[in-house]
């Protein structure tokens, strides 16, 4: 399990082309454990109001980029998240 403390995350969802949907979400941790990523401090009613499902969920970190493919979240807590990995 790695936690890491991002002020944010990004997601993406990229179409054909150079179409795309960008949403950035404050967020207070990110952990990466188990083939999934649990986001804590995410306001819910954004990622329940998506259109579209993310491809990707970045975020920033001591000073590197993560990046990971992912499906739509599942709610998980009244500020938790859970995306798996692909």
């Amino acid at each position: 399990m790695t936690a890491y403390l991002p002020a944010s995350i990004l997601l993406e969802a990229h179409y054909f082309g150079d179409d795309a949907e960008m949403l950035r979400l404050p967020c207070a941790s990110v952990t990466v454990q188990g083939g999934a990523i649990v986001v804590d401090g995410v306001e819910i009613r954004h990622l329940r109001a998506l259109r579209w499902t993310p491809d990707y969920l970045s975020f920033d970190a001591g000073g590197d980029r993560h990046r990971y493919p992912v499906s739509r979240p599942a709610v998980v807590g009244p500020q938790a998240a859970r995306f798996a990995l692909l």
